[in-house]
């Protein structure tokens, strides 16, 4: 307890010296203004006198060698038309099956991945 009382009067020494300084110093000068603005600064608006013009594109040049190499060869055109539809009529492929999950999502045939807790579940398990 004698350190809290010391620390006290301590304290109460160390106000008393702020009140005879702030008493015994003079006052000292105006603050210094650096700006000469007062309240808000004016809203920005921006300039919406000038117009974006924008130059049309020049035609492509189909003539190039980058648009010749584009165009479909002319071995599509030698395939029989019949060729053509058998292809566009057959059968899709048989879907890819997906092995299934329990309630947690975890893969039924793998048991050791459901002894693992799930980290995104609010139960904990």
């Amino acid at each position: 307890m004698p350190a809290l009382a010391f620390l006290a009067v301590v304290g109460l020494v160390l106000v008393a010296l702020l009140f005879v300084a702030d008493a015994t110093l003079e006052s000292g000068s105006p603050l210094i203004v650096t700006s000469t603005r007062v309240g808000l600064p004016e809203p920005w608006h921006p300039n919406t006198a000038g117009t974006l013009t924008t130059t049309p594109a020049s035609a492509p040049d189909m003539s190039s060698k980058a648009v010749l190499s584009a165009q479909p060869s002319e071995a599509l055109a030698k395939i029989d038309p019949a060729a053509r539809a058998a292809r566009a009529e057959a059968p899709a492929r048989k879907p890819v099956t997906q092995q299934p999950f329990d309630s947690y999502g975890y893969n039924q045939r793998n048991y050791q991945a459901a002894d693992m807790p799930d980290r995104f579940s609010a139960r904990g398990h």
